[in-house]
């Protein structure tokens, strides 16, 4: 079974997300060192797993979608990690179905989907509860019909399609339009305005595949707030919660409402007393499978494949602790 695995950051150099980049590509790699599979790596020159004997090690010599598009179609399978940023995780989804590599990560519809978080509210149920969200386009608005529509003072501004949490804003309204400034700088043209919820951050994790959704954890996420900028900083996983029976079910839900999920998946709440907030989907691979596959009962990559390569009802996997990965970024 020849399998192609890469993570974004890791192979074309993406500063923003190397930290969890690297150690979930570091997990994956040495999880298959166990198993039989014929492994092909890509990773920058300047970086080595030395714990990684087994898999072979390529570096690329050209961009990235250019060599994939000509080399995928030499694998049966793949299992890569990549940002919703710009559609990147969609592309490479595109050019990996056209040259019909089976994927271990979701097809390009929910990829799609999943990189826009105002996108991903419209297709979800409408019983799930949302945060009350506005999207503007930053190179051409109104202010003042803007702050007519968002009729709170605490908000919160994110882009529509990024990743990475470094233009996360908290701030009071008439602040708005210095960080639609900063956004403009930043080629950055759809933004969310969202009502500040002063409620706890979580996250689930899952692994889905066409027959069975199992929901392997619930996460509690580190979030630094610092001088109005809200940054992810790691989790602590898994976690014990009191509304853990409805978290999982609204989460169950949420999946079976976007067709095309499939592999580790992770999706974002916060739990402000009794509701349970809906802040969107990841449709890949999340920083907790760093903390999960160290703790867990079976070689968490072998699961994940072969619950994708098998597709019936997953055996139920186990973590032996409570394990947690801190960014020090």
């Amino acid at each position: 079974m020849k399998t192609l695995i890469f993570e974004y950051s890791t192979c074309v150099g993406n500063n923003n997300l190397m930290s969890e980049g690297f150690e979930i590509l570091k997990r994956l790699l040495e999880d298959l060192e166990y198993l039989s599979y014929d492994v092909d790596y890509l990773l920058m020159d300047n970086l080595n797993i030395d714990s990684v004997k087994k898999s072979n090690k390529i570096t690329l010599k050209e961009d990235l979608f250019n060599w994939l598009a000509k080399n995928s179609s030499n694998y049966d399978f793949c299992l890569f990690v990549a940002p919703e940023d710009d559609l990147i995780q969609y592309k490479i989804t595109k050019i990996l179905e056209k040259n019909n590599v089976n994927l271990l990560t979701s097809n390009s519809s929910a990829s799609y989907t999943c990189c826009s978080k105002i996108l991903t509210y419209q297709k979800t149920p409408e019983d799930i509860l949302k945060i009350p969200s506005i999207i503007i386009d930053t190179s051409h608005y109104d202010i003042n019909l803007i702050n007519d529509k968002v009729k709170y003072n605490h908000i919160i501004c994110k882009p529509d399609n990024y990743t990475s949490s470094n233009y996360i804003y908290s701030i009071k309204k008439d602040e708005l339009e210095d960080i639609i400034k900063i956004y403009q700088k930043s080629n950055i043209k759809k933004m969310l305005i969202q009502k500040f919820v002063n409620g706890t951050p979580i996250s689930i994790s899952a692994i889905i595949n066409t027959k069975d959704v199992n929901i392997l954890s619930i996460n509690s996420q580190i979030i630094r707030n610092y001088e109005n900028r809200m940054s992810y900083k790691g989790c602590v996983s898994p976690i014990k919660h009191p509304l853990e029976n409805r978290i999982k079910e609204i989460s169950c839900k949420i999946i079976k409402s976007i067709p095309g999920l499939k592999g580790f998946v992770g999706i974002d709440y916060i739990i402000d007393d009794k509701d349970i907030y809906f802040v969107e989907i990841n449709s890949r691979i999340t920083t907790p499978y760093i903390v999960l596959g160290k703790i867990s009962n079976k070689n968490l990559t072998e699961y994940l494949i072969e619950s994708i390569i098998h597709n019936k009802k997953m055996e139920e996997i186990t973590f032996n602790d409570e394990g947690e990965f801190y960014n020090e970024k």
